[in-house]
């Protein structure tokens, strides 16, 4: 809001409340700087909504600080429920080769106030995950295009590991195929526990 924005206001909350607008002229112009500058990143609606909201919740005349204060859990709340993530794909201004990053960060601050101000409406959860499940056809990818991916993204072989994965390991309950977990904190190990070496080795024993 600017200096007419607050005039504007004041002069529509005068008509309900005679206590809040100052009579004298030069306390009328002190009161309407200080509103402007306390109101600077309020949007007129708002605070003429913020208003009616105040008197309906109080007999108190209406002070900057009330309407700064909704504003403020306003926002909050448009933030909370802004999950949705910054693609600077859609945005052409940003030169991807800039290495200060100055459009992308510019870009994102103007996304973010966007959502702040109203202009847009906070992308949430729902909307991410709405798509989950439909069916997208797809081109399949064609001969050339399998070659130059093999080519540039060769697979790595893994390691087939110890032969006893292949059995049940009962120290820790990992199933065959599975890698054995530590017992205290259950995180994968590199090796086997010797239980299970044991249980492999007994198998063969039986099949010899």
């Amino acid at each position: 809001m600017d200096t007419n924005d607050v005039i504007r206001l004041l002069g529509e909350i005068s008509l309900v409340d005679d206590r809040v607008v100052k009579t004298d002229k030069i306390e009328q112009r002190a009161q309407v700087h200080m509103w402007a500058s306390a109101l600077i990143d309020v949007p007129y609606e708002f605070a003429g909504e913020a208003v009616g909201r105040h008197y309906a919740e109080s007999a108190w005349p209406v002070m900057p600080k009330d309407i700064t204060a909704r504003w403020r859990d306003t926002i909050r709340d448009r933030m909370r429920r802004q999950v949705g993530t910054f693609e600077p794909a859609h945005h052409p201004e940003i030169d991807p080769d800039d290495p200060h990053g100055n459009a992308f960060v510019a870009a994102l601050r103007a996304g973010n106030r966007a959502v702040m101000t109203g202009a847009d409406a906070p992308r949430e959860l729902p909307e991410l995950v709405g798509r989950v499940g439909r069916t997208v056809d797809v081109a399949p990818a064609n001969e050339g295009y399998l070659a130059a991916k093999a080519a540039r993204y060769p697979k790595r072989e893994r390691p087939a590991g110890p032969p006893e994965l292949a059995v049940h390991c009962p120290a820790c309950g990992s199933a065959a195929n599975r890698p054995c977990q530590t017992t205290m904190r259950g995180r994968p190990m590199t090796g086997t526990h010797p239980s299970r070496r044991d249980v492999y080795e007994a198998q063969r024993g039986a099949v010899a």
